[in-house]
């Protein structure tokens, strides 16, 4: 802990230190920009450790005197500027070259003037002055407060701190001279050696340093010294120019001497990289070194190569360098801080070869797209400004009204969608690939033509090749599809990857080149396991009351991690496809069962007992609320269908519902309706108005015309005791409350008749003792021998003599009653109850 406290308060002093220099520069930079006329600009530079003027008409001459007082520290020259304005003259006597004494004046210009156009000039400032240094410093601190143990956070923090004040301006008379001063020596004389240290710690120390720590130093110490006497030199210019004049000789050496030592420093940066990378095998860190290495040679070579040419010429930087080259330049150098953040920030760095290759196919497809779009608009304004002769203007017309035809919105959309499909962009629509999956895997009774679609739908949304599922056969998991060639894998039920963190439901990320510390509990068949089908998500298929499969998937082709919008969508398709390996399973079961049944009751007895299975096989236990539901089918099979769905956060859906027609079509389309009902539940559709909205789209577009359902579902939260529910043309389910009777009414229409029909959602306040019954008109309308309805009045007057009672004992003592009125009637409609008793 003292250790830790100690780091917080270097970190929180160096953020003071660069949070003022920041201020004040940013402040200054402000009002430069905003009254740039107001604010003075030198008309000349002097050159460092003399008196000699640098720049413009009086280059070569020494100042004597500035103002009327001797000119014995360079700082005069910026105080003065400091309190004046432009316009003012600075009253100067030289000295010339030949010795001859000079008396003139000078006038002060302003910042308004620039030698750049005025948009290179503002993308000179904003890169320089605002992006670079606060991106550096942003992105150096946050990970230096998150991580203030790590060595690598602390070589990063330092390296850009340095690169941050580097793209600064050395303008000591601005706010705060003497932490400019301050700053700009740390930023200019150590940025080299932390991009070395840098480069030789991450992503781990380098192998040779390890052997030879001491070389290093051959670069670090000559660096440190040559900085500290440079900048002293520097320091003492700014105080008593006689004193520093002494040390021209030695601070001219020294800035040759400086600028070797840190194209050395970077030259191991770069080559301590390059060795990483060809000697690293985990893919990730390749990809990291890689990235990192390219941009920060895009960033940084436009302006090495300015450097050096100035060396050659024996020039100032910059001095001579066109201005479009040297705006180009110096907006790269925002590559460098973008790159590294980029490679710390990402959870898997994607593929430099496919980022670029497919970044510019898109880019010139997209790009292709819209200068279509434009080309035959200008062509058909053209063809109706300009007289064109009679022959051609029909021919001409023609082909304008298909070209606009062509380019309408419609079209374009879907062309931009096929662009993103061929180049994997993944900008897909969760609902929508939700919805069309449910509609396909709806229609497969067969596993392998099931699972190839689901597999195929993967690929096409999230680009992953490596896809493996294994379905459940006994006590083990065995492949039945995969697109990794070689031997058929499986997995036993009782292998530690069905019970790893996150829980059996929630997709499991796993990375072999980064091994997690779960994956200790595994042995050496299982990490086989996932090395063969190169997983990177590996999700469990549930069935109804087990895990009855297992998908692996590799990584994407752009080798970019799985966002958490694609966990998500990968969650909710695995739900889906697990009820329908369940209902598939079921089906095939319950086929091979009946195989020796009677032809004519074939399909009767398949309906019947894959529809029993789809009920509630256990009803949910929630504190406060007591819960029970039965269905008798009026023949074996029916449409009637109830359910109750465990919800996150202790809520419950209640659903019932009453499908048109009888026998086993009415039993598959209660089927259907509750694969829609669950899978919208499960991807988490909070508006119920909008979920029954798209459970009616579904079960429009998976039945015949002239099938459709009365469906009533609803939420309820026992916290809060609030009840809300959306109700489609079903009877309006009663709640008693003492001697009171509230009906909760439709506020829908039937589902499954009509497109694109909306819903209202409601809400109600359930109070303690309160008795929710839902029913279906089997029961209301249960005949007797003389066809004499039940009725609504005497099925209520059950319900209250048993409210007292657990909502099982309600239930039977209602179907009791019924039975007693009708007797030995057939009856010729499904009779479904359910009933919610909240405690008191």
């Amino acid at each position: 802990m003292r250790g830790a406290r100690l780091q917080y308060t270097i970190l929180a002093l160096l953020l003071l230190f660069a949070g003022v220099y920041e201020t004040g520069f940013l402040k200054d930079l402000v009002r430069r920009m905003l009254h740039g006329a107001d604010v003075p600009s030198a008309p000349f530079t002097v050159q460092m450790a003399t008196r000699t003027i640098g720049s413009g008409p009086l280059r070569g001459d020494q100042i004597l005197a500035l103002n009327g007082r001797p000119f014995s520290a360079s700082r005069q020259l910026s105080d003065t500027l400091a309190q004046s304005h432009p316009g003012d003259k600075l009253r100067l006597v030289l000295s010339q070259p030949s010795g001859r004494a000079l008396e003139t004046e000078v006038e002060i210009g302003s910042e308004t003037v620039s030698d750049y156009p005025a948009a290179a000039n503002f993308a000179i400032v904003f890169c320089l002055y605002i992006l670079v240094p606060l991106v550096c410093l942003g992105l150096g601190f946050g990970v230096a407060f998150i991580r203030p143990r790590d060595t690598n956070a602390w070589f990063l923090l330092l390296l850009l701190m340095g690169f941050s004040g580097l793209t600064g301006s050395p303008d000591w008379h601005r706010s705060f001279p003497d932490v400019s001063l301050l700053w700009q020596t740390f930023c200019a004389g150590t940025w080299g050696l932390w991009m070395m240290l840098f480069a030789i710690h991450f992503p781990a120390r380098l192998d040779f340093d390890r052997r030879f720590p001491w070389l290093k130093y051959l670069i670090i110490v000559p660096s440190l010294l040559g900085e500290a006497v440079f900048w002293g030199i520097v320091w003492l210019w700014t105080h008593d120019i006689n004193a520093a004049s002494r040390w021209r000789g030695l601070f001219t050496g020294l800035y040759l001497a400086r600028l070797v030592l840190q194209i050395l420093s970077v030259g191991v940066f770069f080559a301590a990289l390059g060795y990483k990378w060809a000697t690293e095998r985990m893919p990730d860190e390749r990809r990291r070194l890689l990235i990192l290495r390219i941009g920060a040679s895009m960033s940084l070579f436009p302006v090495f190569a300015i450097v050096v040419y100035a060396l050659i010429r024996d020039r100032d930087v910059f001095e001579g360098i066109p201005w479009a080259i040297e705006v180009t330049a110096l907006c790269m150098l925002a590559l460098f801080p973008l790159t590294m953040a980029y490679v710390i920030v990402v959870e898997r760095a994607m593929d430099l070869r496919v980022a670029v290759r497919q970044s510019v196919k898109y880019a010139l497809a997209r790009g292709g797209l819209r200068a279509i779009r434009l080309l035959l608009l200008g062509s058909a304004v053209l063809i109706f400004t300009r007289p064109v002769g009679q022959g051609w203007r029909p021919a001409l017309v023609t082909g304008a009204v298909l070209g606009l035809v062509l380019i309408r919105k419609k079209n374009t959309e879907r062309a931009s969608v096929w662009i993103d499909k061929k180049f994997f962009r993944e900008a897909y629509n969760a609902e929508l690939v939700l919805s069309e999956l449910a509609l396909e895997v709806g229609r497969y009774v067969e596993i392998e033509p099931l699972l190839e679609t689901v597999a195929r739908r993967i690929n096409d949304t999230l680009h992953v090749e490596d896809i493996v599922i294994m379905v459940r056969e006994g006590e083990r998991f065995r492949t039945r599809y995969s697109t990794r060639g070689g031997e058929p894998m499986d997995i036993a039920i009782n292998s530690h990857l069905l019970s790893l963190p996150g829980g059996q439901a929630a997709p499991l990320q796993v990375y072999l080149d980064k091994p997690q510390p779960w994956m200790r509990t595994l042995d050496t068949t299982e990490l086989q396991t996932l090395a063969f089908m190169r997983s990177e998500v590996l999700l469990t298929l549930q069935g109804q009351n087990e895990i009855i499969g297992v998908m692996s998937l590799g990584a994407k082709k752009s080798g970019e991690a799985f966002s958490k919008t694609d966990l998500r969508l990968l969650q909710t398709i695995a739900v889906q496809m697990g009820m329908a390996l369940h209902n598939s399973q079921l089906a095939s079961s319950l086929a091979a069962e009946t195989a020796h049944r009677e032809v004519m009751n074939r399909e009767l007895e398949i309906a019947r007992e894959v529809q029993e299975r789809l009920f509630p096989q256990k009803f949910p236990k929630i504190e406060g609320i007591d819960c029970f539901g039965f269905c008798r089918p009026a023949r074996g099979v029916g449409g009637d269908y109830f359910d109750f769905i465990e919800l996150t956060g202790g809520r419950i859906g209640i659903a019932i519902g009453d499908v048109s027609g009888k026998g086993v079509a009415a039993a598959l389309l209660m089927a259907s309706l509750q694969a829609c009902l669950r899978g919208q539940t499960l991807a988490g559709v909070s508006d119920l108005g909008e979920l029954m909205k798209n459970v009616n789209k579904l079960v429009y577009e998976s039945s015949q015309s002239n099938r459709y359902a009365t469906f009533f579902y609803g939420e309820f939260d026992p916290a809060a005791r609030r009840f809300t529910y959306v109700n489609a043309g079903h009877n309006a389910p009663v709640i008693l409350r003492g001697d009171e009777v509230i009906r909760l009414e439709a506020s829908g229409p039937v589902v499954g008749l009509l497109p694109g029909v909306g819903y209202t959602m409601d809400v109600f306040e359930m109070q303690p003792g309160d008795l929710f019954i839902g029913y279906t008109d089997g029961i209301s309308e249960a005949l007797n021998e003389r066809e004499e309805e039940w009725e609504e009045e005497r099925f209520l007057a059950a319900a209250r003599a048993a409210a007292s009672r657990s909502a099982r004992q309600v239930v039977e003592a209602i179907f009791r009653e019924a039975d007693a009125f009708t007797g030995n009637a057939k009856q010729y409609d499904d009779m479904t109850l359910l009933t919610v008793k909240i405690a008191v």
